[in-house]
């Protein structure tokens, strides 16, 4: 994403934005149904290379940002958690996403760093720390999940144990496909 087009892109997100002059307000111009957030048109790209698309992602279920660093001792703490909500949840539709916010020295650690913790999510490194000013993250770790909708439904900052079980309980309802899908029909019984 171009840098002007990334700013403008935060600029929405936060709200810094004026309309034009005789701009008709979006509450009255459409539908909450039919307003697109903003978060829907970010592209990010993994460690590994791959362009990941969150309109993509959100248009098979709910997306969990987790913020993390290879210093933040919480986030190693953390991040075997989310390996489980990531193993639990991601054939329901749910993409789990890793945001470290290693700068460029620690760059190349953070490959080895998720093998080495056995994450099999994508991770992106936020060098810069474009996606934690879109997102105002303020500690680590954070947790953002964001519904189908492109809309956040949580945030959660910092870690204490059992949290990655009550965001479970958050995600199960943002879930498209339902919990039991190899139950049978009564046709088929």
């Amino acid at each position: 994403m171009s840098r002007p087009r990334f700013a403008l892109l935060a600029a929405i997100l936060l709200g810094t934005v004026a309309p034009p002059p005789g701009a008709v307000p979006p509450s009255s111009a459409t539908s909450p149904a039919e307003e697109e957030s903003p978060i829907l048109h970010l592209e990010v790209t993994t460690v590994e290379g791959r362009t990941v698309q969150l309109k993509e992602r959100l248009a098979k279920g709910p997306v969990l940002l987790d913020f993390w660093a290879t210093w933040c001792k919480p986030c190693k703490a953390a991040l075997p958690e989310v390996q489980k909500l990531h193993e639990k949840y991601a054939a329901r539709g749910l993409t789990v996403l890793g945001v470290s916010l290693d700068g460029p020295r620690n760059g190349p650690k953070v490959r080895p760093f998720a093998s080495q913790l056995g994450l099999t999510f994508a991770n992106v490194l936020d060098e810069r720390g474009d996606l934690q000013r879109t997102f105002q993250v303020l500690a680590l770790p954070t947790s953002i999940l964001i519904a189908p909708d492109g809309k956040i439904a949580s945030t959660k900052m910092g870690y204490r144990p059992g949290e990655a079980e009550r965001l479970g309980q958050e995600i199960e309802k943002l879930l498209l496909v339902p919990a039991d899908t190899t139950a049978k029909s009564p046709a088929e019984s």
